[in-house]
């Protein structure tokens, strides 16, 4: 059963990925969609578990609480019902639900997909600019680094379609034939083309690696729906941008090898940087082989 689980915070970048999740979803028969929202009471600790004997300054934490629960509760309502109407309204019999949980969105969220077992988490990303962000990272980049599905994130500012033409970019790794395979998997439905490049500092050597992955993904059934590319060029982010803009991909699909290199303090991953800068959608697998 294909499911996709979406966490939510309600703003204007997250309800773009609920919505890029609903219409991804809603063209596979009998998928289901989760909406999750974390609900962090910052004030929790600082109230008593009692109410009794509560000070002035206690009883208006607890009621501060109280309502911003509440109101998280009524917005995670409206969403769900909105979402529901647009399926409906796509002549698809989605399954969308949602749950409410307590805790840090990092935390909460690789958990929550322990127990629902999505094919895919889909969230959004703020795409943060600045150094200190890049360094430590967002949510998004910690839920990467902790789950065990693949996690497509979509930036604030992406305006796009679902995906027709995916990019798949290959450092020649053991799971490229295993990920590749769960793009089809993932997004078959659509009938993507993939663009499978690498970015080469040794043409010569690289071309023939490209051309065993090549036959590889061949074995067994012809694969018409993959083309080929190898690249030069010193910064491997960047060169996979211009490509992307280039042949109008809608997603880039990348491969981080090593649990905890993902979030490296000094020697962020190209993963990383671009869930963190990549103006279009990112689906980062991660292999463990």
């Amino acid at each position: 059963m294909f499911r996709i689980l979406t966490p939510v915070d309600f703003s204007e970048g997250s309800n773009k990925a609920c919505h890029y999740a609903m219409q991804l979803a809603a063209r596979v028969s009998g998928a289901k969609l989760l909406l999750l929202h974390c609900f962090q009471g910052y004030l929790a600790d600082a109230v008593p578990a009692s109410a009794a004997n509560l000070n002035p300054s206690e009883h208006l934490a607890e009621r501060v609480l109280h309502r911003n629960e509440t109101e998280a509760l009524e917005q995670l309502e409206v969403l769900y019902e909105e979402l529901k109407q647009k399926a409906r309204s796509m002549g698809s019999n989605l399954h969308i639900d949602r749950t409410f949980t307590h805790g840090l969105p990092e935390e909460e969220i690789p958990e929550q997909a322990e127990r629902f077992h999505p094919a895919l988490v889909i969230m959004s990303t703020k795409g943060e600019a600045s150094i200190g962000r890049a360094v430590f990272g967002t949510v998004s980049t910690k839920v990467i680094e902790e789950a065990r599905v693949p996690v497509l994130t979509i930036p604030n500012q992406f305006d796009g379609a679902i995906p027709a033409r995916i990019l798949y970019a290959t450092d020649f790794g053991k799971t490229d034939v295993a990920d590749i395979d769960r793009i089809r998997q993932l997004f078959g439905h659509l009938e993507p083309m993939i663009y499978c490049v690498h970015i080469s500092d040794d043409p010569e050597e690289d071309r023939e690696k490209l051309l065993q992955l090549q036959q590889n993904l061949q074995h067994g059934a012809p694969a018409n729906d993959i083309r080929y590319a190898l690249l030069e060029g010193k910064d491997v982010a960047e060169a996979l941008q211009d490509f992307a803009r280039s042949e109008n991909i809608d997603l880039l699909a990348l491969t981080t090898q090593e649990r905890g290199t993902f979030d490296s303090l000094f020697n962020p991953s190209l993963a990383k940087k671009m869930v963190l800068h990549a103006p279009l959608p990112v689906l980062v697998f991660q292999g463990k082989v």
